[in-house]
């Protein structure tokens, strides 16, 4: 009887199972949607925005969620590793039906499956939404000449300086530095100790050694997705960031920046208490300048670049992009949610939604429309962003299943080398090997 009744358990789960694997599989919603008793189709949306961004999504949804009566988005900020959260919830059978995260995850969510190509959605209904974005835009996108996720809103970095720090020092606040060369020599001079003989400011400190790669003409893979972490120029960078670990000392950095925090979003970021003079950081810190230290004298540049051979007006660009889960129980209203928020054949609206993230656009008919452009004139700082979007020295994460991994190292590689830990050539040397090793994983 014992057998009998176990028998009959396991049957039932596996009955139990097989209808929530038909009821959640497939890509078309005509088979999988479901409605609340009003008709409503109810989407689930995930992001990894918190604090004053997630106000600002919360909003957006709701701006949706009133002008498109059949659709209701859900949006939940997802905290911590949203990345495996994902994975786990895919796996699972119960993802969501639209994902916004940065783009560094598509490359491998493709190869893994794990999301949509959207080859089919942007024929049916925007048949020219590549070639309305800006290239870099939708070559970020795509792996494997398909789409697969599409942006809202693009990041590009660029140099920030305090003047006021400027004037104290002696140095010409309207003449900052072109060159790394010019950059080091400035920026010596304005560091600041306490009576203990601890850091009180930073002149500057290199970090992000992918934001600064592009400056020295960086080349993380070749045109055959080859890995070359070793090459020539990205040594030259991460050489220059070694030697900063020779003029200061790594452990009072290393003090000084946990005196900071780990958390340096909104009014915690250190460049507003005057703490840093330089900082490289996107567009969005510009509200940040203007809520939280709008009696500031600061200015905005483009990227220093080595005196010899380097690469004027660099960027590493990035964004945050859309994607549908395969599994998807809701994929044609994802879809409809995330044209939406490209501003795609809707860019008036879109050149006055974008300014309120200090976001840039995906496509240039947004950044020319007049909203955008009275947003740009109102702090001429942002065009110096937005510009680079223009530019052939800007570079992307190179389009490999093995993205993510491949910057995780390369931030591991950077840290140990400016803890002292390592030599530039040995810490490049290793991050070559993992990365290789973690290809042929894949293949």
């Amino acid at each position: 009887m014992k057998f009998r009744s176990l028998l009959v358990n396991v049957l039932a789960i596996l009955i139990l199972l097989s209808m929530t694997a038909c009821s959640s599989t497939g890509s078309s919603s005509k088979n999988n949607s479901s409605k609340d008793g009003d008709g409503v189709v109810e989407v689930t949306y995930w992001h990894m925005w918190t604090g004053d961004w997630k106000k600002l999504i919360d909003d957006l949804v709701n701006e949706f969620n009133e002008s498109h009566p059949n659709i209701r988005v859900k949006a939940l900020s997802i905290a911590g590793d949203a990345d495996s959260k994902f994975l786990t919830a895919q796996a699972g059978g119960n993802p969501p039906d639209v994902m916004t995260q940065w783009n560094q995850v598509i490359p491998s969510w493709a190869e893994k499956g794990a999301i949509l190509s959207l080859e089919e959605y942007i024929s049916g209904s925007a048949p020219e939404l590549k070639d309305w974005m800006y290239p870099v835009v939708a070559e970020i996108g795509s792996y494997k000449g398909e789409m697969y996720a599409v942006p809202f809103s693009m990041d590009a970095f660029a140099m920030f300086y305090n003047k006021d720090v400027f004037k104290e020092v002696g140095l010409d606040p309207e003449n900052p530095p072109k060159t790394i060369e010019e950059l080091d020599a400035m920026q010596d001079q304005l560091w600041k100790m306490d009576s203990r003989g601890l850091i009180d400011r930073v002149g500057f400190m290199p970090g992000g050694i992918t934001l600064w790669g592009p400056a020295f003409g960086s080349q993380w893979a070749d045109a055959d997705g080859n890995i070359t972490a070793t090459h020539e120029n990205n040594l030259q960078a991460l050489q220059w960031f070694e030697s900063y670990t020779k003029k200061y000392d790594p452990m009072k950095v290393a003090s000084f920046n946990k005196s900071m925090g780990d958390n340096t979003i909104n009014s915690t970021w250190p460049f507003l208490g005057e703490k840093t003079v330089f900082d490289v950081d996107g567009m969005w810190r510009l509200l940040d300048l203007e809520k939280y230290a709008p009696d500031l004298d600061y200015g905005v540049i483009p990227l220093p670049y080595p005196e010899d051979n380097g690469k004027p007006n660099s960027s590493w660009v990035g964004g945050n992009y859309n994607i549908i889960p395969k599994g998807a129980k809701h994929p044609e209203e994802a879809w409809e949610f995330i044209l939406w928020l490209t501003g795609y054949k809707n860019e008036d609206w879109a050149g006055e939604m974008l300014p309120k993230g200090g976001w840039i656009p995906a496509s240039p008919k947004i950044t020319e429309t007049a909203g955008y452009q009275d947003f740009m004139n109102e702090i001429p700082a942002r065009k110096v962003f937005v510009d680079l979007f223009n530019s052939d020295n800007v570079q992307i994460t190179p389009v490999i299943p093995v993205q993510q991994y491949y910057w995780d190292r390369l931030e591991s590689a950077e840290e140990s080398v400016m803890t002292g830990k390592s030599t530039s050539e040995k810490a490049l040397e290793e991050v070559q090997k993992e990365v290789e090793k973690e290809m042929q994983k894949v293949k």
